[in-house]
């Protein structure tokens, strides 16, 4: 059955346009033509694209079976997220293991629509665990990371590890994209890491060393550096409006790629840690961020209300950015013959509706 939307405006990916009608059939986006007219949506834009997204009210990704992804997939989708990577965090090898697996079976399976990849942020971490458990911070274990599965799309590991190049050359030799994260290192650390091919960093300000006049921090190296774009929590709990602003003046909108990282804050692993939403955003006991509980629609709303970014570059970070970044193909943009993942968007960025592609559009 064919489905006709127009809208005052159009987002592709990259480019804002003016009035336009989008035909789709199948899940399929069949035409883009100019509109002339009353249309019925003030805004569309490609579905939005998460690829660090652990969770969301109280489905956890790490132990949720397919039927429970599933759920979790349309109430992304209903807020705007139409493409995620199911993100688990450091743990002992066998229970990441056991996660992996679980959701291996829900990749392969094409059942949960938006699930696009796994990505794994530890365990291989370095000298700012933040909330992740440092018992469970471990050196690089290469008989593991030779049996990962190919829903592993990115891995978040620290740079001054001990062989930290040669983990991200074998990963990149599995086509598993590399972000370092929760991270101290050296200039000489970063290059390294850079160098054998990186091309990420996790949460930019967040879990690493900052931007110092005379200290070459993690974050400073990543916005000075081409190569590598950066992963940003925009809740404005996370990282300050001003921050956020200066990100996206050092990386424009091809270098930054907007991330929910919300966690299921009403499970059970939650509630046995502790964590409770306070002052915008999950906390463990001791008051450190855990995440958020924030979507990444709200956060494409907040760079736009609240740190000066242009709503064109707001909507490129978090849809063909981060999608290219992790090497997602048919995804983040809106083109004639491409999958029909569109969100509706109101004058104020709220998501009004959203359209996805159907679970055999996958390619």
């Amino acid at each position: 059955m064919s489905i006709e939307l127009t809208c005052e405006k159009l987002f592709d990916g990259f480019t804002l346009h003016g009035p336009r009608r989008l035909v789709i059939d199948s899940g399929v986006i069949q035409s883009i033509t100019p509109f002339v007219g009353t249309a019925e949506f003030d805004l569309l834009s490609p579905g939005f694209v998460d690829i660090q997204m652990n969770g969301f009210d109280k489905w956890d990704v790490s132990v949720c079976d397919i039927a429970q992804l599933v759920q979790l997939d349309d109430t992304l989708a209903s807020l705007g997220t139409t493409s995620w990577l199911g993100t688990i965090v450091t743990a002992p090898l066998d229970r990441l293991s056991t996660s992996i697996e679980g959701l291996q079976q829900a990749f392969i399976s094409s059942s949960v629509r938006g699930l696009r990849g796994v990505h794994v942020e530890g365990p291989f971490l370095g000298s700012s665990p933040g909330a992740h458990n440092p018992k469970w911070i471990v050196p690089f274990d290469f008989t593991w990371i030779a049996s990962l599965p190919e829903c592993v799309q990115l891995v978040t590991l620290a740079a001054e590890q001990n062989n930290a190049a040669q983990a991200v050359t074998e990963f990149m030799s599995r086509n598993i994209h590399v972000s370092i994260g929760h991270s101290q290192p050296t200039t000489k650390e970063f290059e390294s890491v850079v160098t054998a091919g990186a091309s990420l960093v996790t949460h930019l300000y967040n879990g690493m060393s900052g931007v110092h006049h005379r200290n070459d921090g993690l974050a400073l190296m990543a916005m000075t550096n081409d190569k590598i774009r950066a992963g940003l929590i925009a809740d404005l709990v996370h990282v300050s409006p001003k921050a956020i602003s200066l990100a996206f003046r050092a990386k424009g909108a091809e270098g930054v790629c907007l991330v929910s990282d919300s966690i299921a804050w009403k499970s059970e692993w939650a509630t046995a840690r502790g964590v409770k939403v306070r002052d915008g955003a999950p906390r463990l006991p001791d008051d450190t961020l855990a995440g958020t509980s924030t979507p990444l629609a709200q956060c494409v709303a907040n760079v736009v209300n609240h740190c000066g970014v242009s709503v064109e570059n707001a909507l490129q970070s978090a849809t063909s950015t981060p999608a290219r970044t992790v090497g997602l193909e048919n995804c983040g943009f809106l083109a004639e013959g491409g999958a029909a993942d569109v969100v509706a968007l109101s004058e104020d960025l709220s998501v009004v509706n959203t359209w996805r592609r159907l679970p055999s559009v996958r390619a």
